[in-house]
This record gives structure tokens, C-alpha cells and sequence, in this order.
């Protein structure tokens, strides 16, 4: 059974880039809203946020929260911010690498 993602809002960690960019952008397309959690955006993510940042009624919105996956602070900002612009969250997906020397 298959549920629908439309309306719905996700934070994704790693959204700057990579398969977590994929990710958000697939759920973008599913009329899902997105959280991008990174240290930064790579300009095709800022593309992609910039593209989702009006707050039109019937698409989606994507916001980018800079946020370090090692820092609870931080975490909780991220989890905030999805509160304040979206009424809450409904899928959190840990797709942040935590690389350490």
C-alpha cells in the first residue's frame, strides 16, 4: 500500500549534495516539502532551493538550514526551523557522512 508524500515535510541531512540532493529532490517531485540539513549547498542544490523557496500554496518548499550532523545544537535548530516553516515534519532521513581523520 502505497501513502502519499504530497504535503507532507521531510528533513534530509547531506541535502547540499550527492544521492542526499537526489533524494530531496525526488521528494520535491512527490509535492513533499524539504528540509536540506548540510554545512553548505553546492550550487546546484541552491538551485534547487531557490527554485522551491516561494511560498505558494500548491508546491512544495524546500529551506536549507545549515546544520553539522555532529553538533546536538545544531540538530535541534534543524528540527526547529521544520516547526517554524512547515508546522512540523513527517520524515527525517539521516543521509549526512560524519567523516573523521
Amino acid at each position: 500500500m502505497a501513502s502519499s508524500l504530497a504535503g507532507k515535510t521531510a528533513i534530509v541531512t547531506g541535502a547540499g549534495s550527492g544521492i542526499n540532493l537526489a533524494f530531496a529532490r525526488l521528494l520535491l517531485r512527490q509535492q513533499c516539502n524539504v528540509v536540506f540539513a548540510d554545512l553548505a549547498l553546492r550550487p546546484e542544490a541552491k538551485e534547487v532551493v531557490d527554485a522551491h523557496s516561494s511560498s505558494s500554496s500548491s508546491a512544495p518548499r524546500a529551506v536549507f538550514q545549515k546544520t553539522d550532523a555532529r553538533d546536538w545544537q545544531q540538530l535541534e535548530a534543524m528540527f526547529h526551523t521544520a516547526v517554524e516553516e512547515f508546522g512540523g515534519f513527517d520524515i527525517v532521513c539521516p543521509g549526512a557522512g560524519i567523516w573523521e581523520p
